[in-house]
């Protein structure tokens, strides 16, 4: 049986590039998206999320690795958000996150082996202003990360939470920032490549945290 990836959250973009990176490489790859995935799951719905990631590992197997790349960039000046705002964010980057991990972390512990990585972003340490939902949700999912990675790398579970501090060049963020140039985000390619050396990392030499920017970003 081949190796097995499963992307939550996946989409075009960094998605797509992880895909095809995994697959050239001789992986089964699932996706897994509300709308977007080959297996369409709400993953802010606990029990919907438990039964599709089981009838996808008794399928293809346990996952060699997952990759969470759920976002909801929840924006606005303070005073004009609702709690609803902040509620929806924590519920799509946070509760999905952990809806996940609660599947497939059993899986890994079968086996005694697994990556998970939880995708984070500039948010997840700089709260900037008009960014209270997204910054709070994010720095919320990079909390768990490091609960989990304290809690299951001793079992053989390697939990990674790499920051992309920038924009992710696709067809999304091309619309949502008309200005922004290619030579200036994050290519889903080079992103791929690195996420790929993280989940087959050697135990003797794990990486938990790694912040990822374009060469033009100011940090």
């Amino acid at each position: 049986m081949k190796s097995h990836l499963i992307i939550t959250g996946y989409g075009p973009g960094l998605g797509q590039a992880l895909r095809y990176q995994f697959e050239q490489n001789g992986y089964h790859v699932t996706t897994m998206a509300r709308s977007s995935g080959e297996v369409q799951v709400d993953l802010t719905d606990t029990a919907q999320t438990k039964t599709s990631i089981h009838d996808v590992i008794s399928q293809y197997g346990p996952p060699t690795a997952v990759i969470h790349n759920v976002a909801a960039l929840i924006r606005g000046k303070f005073l004009d958000l609702e709690a609803t705002d902040f509620e929806q964010a924590w519920q799509a980057i946070v509760l999905s996150a952990i809806n996940v991990s609660h599947a497939v972390i059993p899986a890994m512990q079968a086996q005694g082996e697994g990556t998970l990585i939880l995708s984070g972003a500039t948010a997840s340490t700089r709260g900037s202003a008009g960014f209270g939902p997204f910054s709070s949700a994010k720095f919320a999912l990079r909390g768990l990360a490091q609960s989990l990675a304290r809690e299951f790398q001793s079992q053989g579970i390697h939990i990674v939470h790499p920051i992309l501090d920038g924009i992710i060049w696709s067809e999304l963020s091309r619309k949502r920032f008309p200005t922004i140039k290619q030579e200036n985000c994050l290519q889903p390619e080079d992103l791929a490549k690195i996420y790929w050396d993280l989940a087959h990392q050697a135990p003797s030499a794990w990486t938990h945290e790694l912040d990822i920017r374009p060469q033009s970003e100011s940090f």
